[in-house]
């Protein structure tokens, strides 16, 4: 229980929060700078603050663990612990401090204002918590939706280019049928990742072209433009993949064709650009910024999700593809 964030946090806000009320007081003039106001000041952070919050905290926690979440015995149990703390701190500092005037009915005000305070404002900081994590887990869940919707589409695409030489040369169609199996091995084995390292994605890349080059053959050129210290970035699975076999697939009578992958380190994280020398996108994928396929809708989604996240299409001499994100 103690391992809960509100105890990982709480401790130092209400430091804080007893520090400033204490310099509050001095510069009102209501309280000397001296000895004796840090020695108050710590007998109400102890008493008043930190062990009344955290009382009521253990109450109302273990209270959950059975079940019983309700707001107005939680409000009543955080009350109750603050008007017991001040009662504690008035006796406390009668005891140390000569001359004090005890606060009498004025426990139950402050301790009614204190505990509701301190009470509503945790309420909003879990609420508020508890939304970001949720929002946080409806984006995992979505970006594992495309991937799986990824998958069976990559994997027909490239059944189709193995089924067009698997008769004619069955060595490399075994050979090619190696590299898909990596591939798909490599996708099941990513699935629960955000992010894997850039050098792995291009090793399937390579492996995915190898199988286009094998029906493609010499006209089909690759160019990779990388800085060797970006090689170590992150990026999400399967990302680059899709991007260039889209390239391919809309440029198949393209007598030579060239695909060039280029990274760069932007203000905002890195910009990857894939383009080729095709016919390039038509204008009304270039209005609506994507095709009727389910690849760059896929990309345009998933990208939209990361931190930065932006895609960009648009024709020069060719296709281009500008994705851009944080590192």
């Amino acid at each position: 229980m103690h391992k809960h964030s509100f105890f990982k946090y709480s401790f130092f806000i209400l430091l804080m929060v007893n520090s400033a009320y204490t310099l509050g007081l001095i510069f009102a003039g209501a309280a000397a700078f001296n000895i004796e106001s840090a020695q108050a000041s710590l007998v109400w952070f102890v008493t008043f603050f930190w062990l009344p919050v955290w009382a009521a905290a253990i109450v109302i926690f273990k209270l959950r663990e059975h079940g019983i979440h309700k707001t107005l015995p939680e409000w009543l149990i955080a009350v109750t612990f603050m008007g017991l703390g001040n009662t504690v701190t008035d006796q406390a500092l009668a005891i140390i401090f000569e001359g004090y005037q005890k606060m009498g009915l004025f426990i139950i005000f402050n301790g009614l204002l204190w505990g509701t305070m301190i009470y509503f404002i945790s309420l909003y900081i879990e609420s508020k918590k508890k939304v970001s994590i949720e929002k946080h887990s409806r984006k995992q869940a979505q970006l594992a939706t495309l991937r799986y919707q990824l998958n069976p589409h990559f994997m027909f695409n490239s059944l189709n280019t193995i089924s067009a030489y698997i008769h004619s040369n069955p060595d490399l169609a075994d050979e090619v049928l190696h590299d898909l199996a990596d591939i798909l091995r490599y996708s099941l084995d990513t699935a629960e990742q955000q992010k894997i390292p850039l050098q792995q994605e291009l090793d399937i890349i390579e492996k995915y072209l190898h199988i286009e080059q094998a029906r493609f053959g010499e006209k089909l050129q690759v160019n990779y433009d990388i800085p060797a210290a970006l090689k170590h970035i992150h990026v999400p699975p399967l990302l680059l993949q899709p991007i260039i076999e889209n390239a391919i697939k809309h440029n198949v009578n393209q007598k030579n064709l060239i695909i060039n992958i280029q990274l760069s380190e932007i203000k905002s994280g890195i910009r990857i650009t894939i383009s080729d020398n095709g016919k390039g996108f038509s204008q009304n994928v270039l209005e609506q910024g994507f095709g009727a396929g389910i690849g760059m809708k896929n990309i345009q989604q998933r990208v939209n999700q990361l931190d930065n996240g932006h895609v960009a299409i648009q024709n020069a001499n060719g296709a281009q593809v500008l994705v851009e994100m944080a590192l």
